[in-house]
């Protein structure tokens, strides 16, 4: 019990100074502003299909850390099989590109690159195996797209999913 009280200490005392900083750091990046990505922040309902069958899917995206990454949780159900992944998406201070990370059940973790033409998105995630999915906005609240997974074995799984908008948040 006491080693548990010094080591809760020790922590609080360790983030008091970074808690007390009213302003960031000098040459922090300002709040991310971007169009497409706000347009996006809500909950999301919707489904995926592929050879391998049809799942139900849910989609939250909100705003982490200042505004300086989007993130995105996605809940996937097929049958009895749950799958999950977290992405954080970001832009480069230094060159404006596009690039997250992604964690999922299976442990996996990824790195991803996106980019745009009009209201269409490609993005590519590379890991345990490779993702490319697009998705393109029809509106304010649908979502289209499709999705291909390359294995290291050079097999290929290839779907398409849609998603509705169930709730439009503000978080920032």
């Amino acid at each position: 019990m006491r080693k548990s009280v010094l080591i809760l200490l020790s922590i609080a005392l360790w983030t008091l100074p970074l808690l007390a900083q009213e302003k960031p750091q000098a040459g922090a990046p300002k709040p991310i502003e971007d169009p497409f990505w706000e347009s996006l922040i809500g909950k999301w309902e919707g489904w995926s299909e592929s050879p391998e069958g049809k799942s139900q899917d849910e989609v939250e995206f909100e705003w982490e850390l200042h505004k300086q990454f989007l993130k995105t949780k996605v809940s996937s159900k097929a049958n009895e099989k749950e799958y999950k992944t977290t992405g954080y998406a970001t832009l480069d201070p230094a060159t404006g590109a596009r690039l997250g990370y992604w964690f999922d059940t299976y442990r996996g973790f990824f790195k991803s690159t996106e980019t745009r033409e009009g209201n269409k998105i490609m993005m590519k995630s590379v890991g345990p195996v490779t993702i490319e999915r697009t998705a393109e906005k029809v509106g304010e609240d649908k979502m289209v797209g499709t999705f291909r997974v390359t294995a290291p074995d050079g097999s290929v799984v290839e779907g398409k999913w849609e998603l509705m908008r169930k709730k439009k948040d503000s978080k920032k």
